[in-house]
Protein backbone atom coordinates (compact mmCIF):
# COMPACT_ATOMS: atom_id res chain seq x y z
CA UNK A 1 0.00 0.00 0.00
CA UNK A 2 2.85 2.38 0.84
CA UNK A 3 4.64 1.77 -2.46
CA UNK A 4 1.48 2.38 -4.43
CA UNK A 5 1.24 5.95 -3.10
CA UNK A 6 4.11 8.32 -3.99
CA UNK A 7 5.56 10.34 -1.15
CA UNK A 8 5.54 13.51 -3.24
CA UNK A 9 1.76 13.35 -3.53
CA UNK A 10 1.10 11.83 -0.12
CA UNK A 11 3.39 14.09 1.95
CA UNK A 12 2.71 17.25 -0.03
CA UNK A 13 4.55 20.54 0.50
CA UNK A 14 7.65 20.92 2.58
CA UNK A 15 7.37 21.39 6.33
CA UNK A 16 9.56 24.08 7.90
CA UNK A 17 10.03 24.77 11.59
CA UNK A 18 12.38 25.55 14.39
CA UNK A 19 14.13 22.87 16.43
CA UNK A 20 15.13 23.88 19.93
CA UNK A 21 18.59 22.45 20.64
CA UNK A 22 18.88 21.08 24.16
CA UNK A 23 22.33 21.09 25.72
CA UNK A 24 23.99 22.41 22.56
CA UNK A 25 26.27 25.46 22.80
CA UNK A 26 25.50 26.79 19.28
CA UNK A 27 24.80 30.55 19.30
CA UNK A 28 22.43 30.32 16.34
CA UNK A 29 18.89 28.95 16.23
CA UNK A 30 18.40 25.68 14.40
CA UNK A 31 15.80 25.31 11.65
CA UNK A 32 14.64 22.11 9.97
CA UNK A 33 12.92 21.06 6.78
CA UNK A 34 11.09 17.83 5.94
CA UNK A 35 10.20 17.19 2.31
CA UNK A 36 9.64 14.38 -0.17
CA UNK A 37 12.92 14.11 -2.04
CA UNK A 38 11.42 11.65 -4.50
CA UNK A 39 8.46 9.34 -4.80
CA UNK A 40 10.22 6.82 -2.54
CA UNK A 41 12.33 8.92 -0.15
CA UNK A 42 11.68 11.51 2.58
CA UNK A 43 14.52 13.85 3.60
CA UNK A 44 14.88 15.73 6.88
CA UNK A 45 17.48 18.49 7.23
CA UNK A 46 18.40 20.60 10.28
CA UNK A 47 20.83 23.52 10.14
CA UNK A 48 21.74 26.78 11.82
CA UNK A 49 22.28 28.32 8.36
CA UNK A 50 25.85 29.07 9.37
CA UNK A 51 28.24 26.15 9.85
CA UNK A 52 26.25 23.26 11.26
CA UNK A 53 23.91 20.87 9.45
CA UNK A 54 22.38 17.44 10.00
CA UNK A 55 20.27 15.37 7.66
CA UNK A 56 18.78 11.94 6.96
CA UNK A 57 16.95 10.21 4.13
CA UNK A 58 14.11 7.83 4.93
CA UNK A 59 12.93 5.27 2.43
CA UNK A 60 9.46 3.80 2.35
CA UNK A 61 10.72 0.83 4.37
CA UNK A 62 12.26 3.18 6.95
CA UNK A 63 8.96 5.01 7.24
CA UNK A 64 7.16 1.69 7.72
CA UNK A 65 9.54 0.86 10.59
CA UNK A 66 8.97 4.33 12.08
CA UNK A 67 5.26 3.77 11.82
CA UNK A 68 5.55 0.50 13.74
CA UNK A 69 7.76 2.12 16.40
CA UNK A 70 5.34 4.99 16.92
CA UNK A 71 2.31 2.70 16.92
CA UNK A 72 0.08 4.80 14.67
CA UNK A 73 -2.72 2.75 13.18
CA UNK A 74 -4.87 3.50 10.21
CA UNK A 75 -3.86 3.94 6.60
CA UNK A 76 -0.55 5.05 5.14
CA UNK A 77 -1.96 8.53 4.49
CA UNK A 78 -3.07 8.78 8.13
CA UNK A 79 0.48 8.11 9.29
CA UNK A 80 1.96 10.73 6.95
CA UNK A 81 -0.64 13.26 8.14
CA UNK A 82 0.30 12.52 11.75
CA UNK A 83 3.99 12.92 10.87
CA UNK A 84 3.38 16.32 9.24
CA UNK A 85 1.18 17.47 12.11
CA UNK A 86 3.84 16.50 14.66
CA UNK A 87 6.58 18.37 12.78
CA UNK A 88 4.29 21.42 12.41
CA UNK A 89 3.20 21.51 16.07
CA UNK A 90 5.89 23.99 17.13
CA UNK A 91 7.13 21.65 19.87
CA UNK A 92 10.11 20.14 18.00
CA UNK A 93 13.36 19.54 19.81
CA UNK A 94 16.86 18.70 18.62
CA UNK A 95 18.55 16.32 21.07
CA UNK A 96 22.22 15.38 21.30
CA UNK A 97 24.00 12.63 23.18
CA UNK A 98 25.94 13.82 26.22
CA UNK A 99 29.16 12.04 25.24
CA UNK A 100 29.08 13.57 21.76
CA UNK A 101 28.77 17.06 23.20
CA UNK A 102 31.87 16.50 25.31
CA UNK A 103 33.99 15.42 22.34
CA UNK A 104 32.78 17.90 19.69
CA UNK A 105 30.68 21.05 19.91
CA UNK A 106 29.06 20.18 16.59
CA UNK A 107 28.14 16.61 17.58
CA UNK A 108 28.24 13.80 15.04
CA UNK A 109 24.60 12.83 15.45
CA UNK A 110 21.34 14.28 16.68
CA UNK A 111 17.69 13.39 16.99
CA UNK A 112 14.62 15.35 16.09
CA UNK A 113 11.78 14.68 18.52
CA UNK A 114 8.29 15.91 17.72
CA UNK A 115 4.81 15.25 19.06
CA UNK A 116 1.42 16.35 17.80
CA UNK A 117 0.03 17.07 21.25
CA UNK A 118 0.82 16.30 24.85
CA UNK A 119 0.14 12.67 25.69
CA UNK A 120 0.29 11.45 22.08
CA UNK A 121 3.05 9.22 20.62
CA UNK A 122 6.34 10.97 19.80
CA UNK A 123 8.08 10.97 16.45
CA UNK A 124 11.85 10.44 16.75
CA UNK A 125 14.08 10.75 13.68
CA UNK A 126 17.85 10.18 13.88
CA UNK A 127 20.05 12.64 11.94
CA UNK A 128 23.68 12.47 10.83
CA UNK A 129 26.04 15.45 10.78
CA UNK A 130 26.98 16.98 7.46
CA UNK A 131 30.66 17.93 7.19
CA UNK A 132 32.97 19.77 4.83
CA UNK A 133 31.77 21.55 1.73
CA UNK A 134 28.44 19.72 1.85
CA UNK A 135 27.37 22.05 4.67
CA UNK A 136 27.31 25.01 2.27
CA UNK A 137 25.25 23.01 -0.21
CA UNK A 138 22.77 22.03 2.49
CA UNK A 139 22.51 25.63 3.72
CA UNK A 140 22.06 26.97 0.16
CA UNK A 141 19.43 24.38 -0.69
CA UNK A 142 17.63 25.06 2.58
CA UNK A 143 17.64 28.83 1.98
CA UNK A 144 16.30 28.54 -1.57
CA UNK A 145 13.57 26.13 -0.48
CA UNK A 146 12.61 28.44 2.38
CA UNK A 147 12.41 31.41 0.00
CA UNK A 148 10.31 29.41 -2.49
CA UNK A 149 7.95 28.40 0.31
CA UNK A 150 7.71 32.04 1.37
CA UNK A 151 6.85 33.14 -2.17
CA UNK A 152 4.20 30.43 -2.44
CA UNK A 153 2.62 31.48 0.83
CA UNK A 154 2.77 35.12 -0.26
CA UNK A 155 0.98 34.31 -3.52
CA UNK A 156 -1.67 32.36 -1.65
CA UNK A 157 -2.11 35.24 0.78
CA UNK A 158 -2.38 37.72 -2.11
CA UNK A 159 -5.04 35.60 -3.83
CA UNK A 160 -6.89 35.24 -0.56
CA UNK A 161 -6.74 39.01 -0.05
CA UNK A 162 -8.10 39.62 -3.54
CA UNK A 163 -10.84 37.13 -2.92
CA UNK A 164 -11.68 38.84 0.37
CA UNK A 165 -11.77 42.24 -1.38
CA UNK A 166 -14.14 40.86 -4.02
CA UNK A 167 -16.36 39.35 -1.37
CA UNK A 168 -16.38 42.60 0.60
CA UNK A 169 -17.32 44.51 -2.57
CA UNK A 170 -20.10 42.05 -3.30
CA UNK A 171 -21.27 42.29 0.29
CA UNK A 172 -21.31 46.10 0.14
CA UNK A 173 -23.27 46.01 -3.12
CA UNK A 174 -25.76 43.55 -1.66
CA UNK A 175 -26.21 45.77 1.39
CA UNK A 176 -26.94 48.79 -0.83
CA UNK A 177 -29.43 46.77 -2.86
CA UNK A 178 -31.08 45.54 0.32
CA UNK A 179 -31.37 49.09 1.65
CA UNK A 180 -32.97 50.27 -1.62
CA UNK A 181 -35.40 47.36 -1.61
CA UNK A 182 -36.21 48.02 2.05
CA UNK A 183 -37.03 51.65 1.29
CA UNK A 184 -39.22 50.61 -1.63
CA UNK A 185 -41.05 48.09 0.53
CA UNK A 186 -41.60 50.71 3.24
CA UNK A 187 -42.99 53.15 0.64
CA UNK A 188 -45.36 50.51 -0.75
CA UNK A 189 -46.45 49.56 2.75
CA UNK A 190 -47.17 53.21 3.56
CA UNK A 191 -49.28 53.59 0.41
CA UNK A 192 -51.19 50.40 1.22
CA UNK A 193 -51.95 51.63 4.74
CA UNK A 194 -53.02 55.01 3.38
CA UNK A 195 -55.37 53.42 0.85
CA UNK A 196 -56.81 51.16 3.53
CA UNK A 197 -57.59 54.04 5.94
CA UNK A 198 -58.89 56.57 3.37
CA UNK A 199 -62.34 54.93 2.72
CA UNK A 200 -62.90 54.63 6.45
CA UNK A 201 -62.27 58.34 6.97
CA UNK A 202 -64.66 59.27 4.14
CA UNK A 203 -67.34 56.99 5.58
CA UNK A 204 -66.93 58.61 8.98
CA UNK A 205 -67.44 62.07 7.48
CA UNK A 206 -70.79 61.18 5.81
CA UNK A 207 -73.68 62.07 8.24
CA UNK A 208 -76.29 59.47 8.95
CA UNK A 209 -80.05 60.01 8.52
CA UNK A 210 -80.55 60.16 12.28
CA UNK A 211 -78.01 62.93 12.61
CA UNK A 212 -79.66 65.26 10.07
CA UNK A 213 -81.77 68.06 11.59
CA UNK A 214 -84.76 68.92 9.49
CA UNK A 215 -85.46 72.66 9.42
CA UNK A 216 -88.45 74.51 8.03
CA UNK A 217 -86.83 75.00 4.63
CA UNK A 218 -85.96 71.30 4.26
CA UNK A 219 -88.39 68.81 2.85
CA UNK A 220 -87.87 65.10 3.14
CA UNK A 221 -89.08 63.37 0.06
CA UNK A 222 -90.95 60.14 0.62
CA UNK A 223 -89.32 56.92 -0.41
CA UNK A 224 -90.14 56.09 -3.96
CA UNK A 225 -90.85 52.46 -3.18
CA UNK A 226 -93.52 53.43 -0.62
CA UNK A 227 -95.43 55.69 -3.04
CA UNK A 228 -98.36 53.80 -4.53
CA UNK A 229 -98.38 53.79 -8.26
CA UNK A 230 -101.78 53.91 -9.90
CA UNK A 231 -102.50 51.38 -12.54
CA UNK A 232 -102.69 52.99 -15.98
CA UNK A 233 -105.65 50.77 -16.92
CA UNK A 234 -107.81 52.05 -13.98
CA UNK A 235 -107.53 55.79 -13.53
CA UNK A 236 -108.44 57.00 -10.05
CA UNK A 237 -111.85 58.63 -9.60
CA UNK A 238 -111.93 62.37 -9.58
CA UNK A 239 -113.10 63.83 -6.27
CA UNK A 240 -115.03 67.03 -6.06
CA UNK A 241 -112.86 69.49 -4.29
CA UNK A 242 -114.32 72.26 -2.16
CA UNK A 243 -113.69 75.60 -3.70
CA UNK A 244 -112.37 78.32 -1.46
CA UNK A 245 -113.77 81.80 -1.91
CA UNK A 246 -111.38 84.50 -2.92
CA UNK A 247 -109.85 86.67 -0.21
CA UNK A 248 -111.64 89.87 -1.33
CA UNK A 249 -115.03 88.16 -1.14
CA UNK A 250 -114.24 86.72 2.28
CA UNK A 251 -113.25 90.17 3.52
CA UNK A 252 -116.45 91.76 2.27
CA UNK A 253 -118.56 89.09 3.86
CA UNK A 254 -116.85 89.63 7.21
CA UNK A 255 -117.38 93.39 7.03
CA UNK A 256 -121.18 92.92 6.48
CA UNK A 257 -121.44 90.89 9.67
CA UNK A 258 -119.79 93.68 11.65
CA UNK A 259 -122.19 96.34 10.32
CA UNK A 260 -125.20 94.12 11.11
CA UNK A 261 -123.96 93.62 14.68
CA UNK A 262 -123.52 97.36 15.11
CA UNK A 263 -127.09 98.06 13.92
CA UNK A 264 -128.52 95.48 16.33
CA UNK A 265 -126.58 97.00 19.22
CA UNK A 266 -127.87 100.54 18.37
CA UNK A 267 -131.40 99.29 18.21
CA UNK A 268 -131.03 97.58 21.57
CA UNK A 269 -129.57 100.75 23.01
CA UNK A 270 -132.47 102.86 21.72
CA UNK A 271 -134.95 100.37 23.15
CA UNK A 272 -133.35 100.60 26.58
CA UNK A 273 -133.43 104.43 26.53
CA UNK A 274 -137.07 104.48 25.47
CA UNK A 275 -138.03 102.09 28.19
CA UNK A 276 -136.16 104.19 30.76
CA UNK A 277 -138.13 107.33 29.96
CA UNK A 278 -141.44 105.59 30.13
Amino acid sequence: MAAAVGLEDAFGASVFGGAMPEGHPTPHPVLFRAHARSAAALRVVATDCHSLAWDCSLSVADLEDLRDDVGIGGSWSDFLDYLKSSLSSGAVKLLFAADQLQNSPGADGAKIVATKAKGLPRITIALSRVTGAAVSDVVAEFSLALYASYRTMQEHASRDQQRISQLMGSLSSERENNEIMQKQLEALSFLDRRKATKPKLVADQIPTVCGVTVVSDQVIAPVQQQTPVASPSKPPPVKATKRVAPISRRLCKGQGHVELCCKIMRMMRLTEIRDFWR
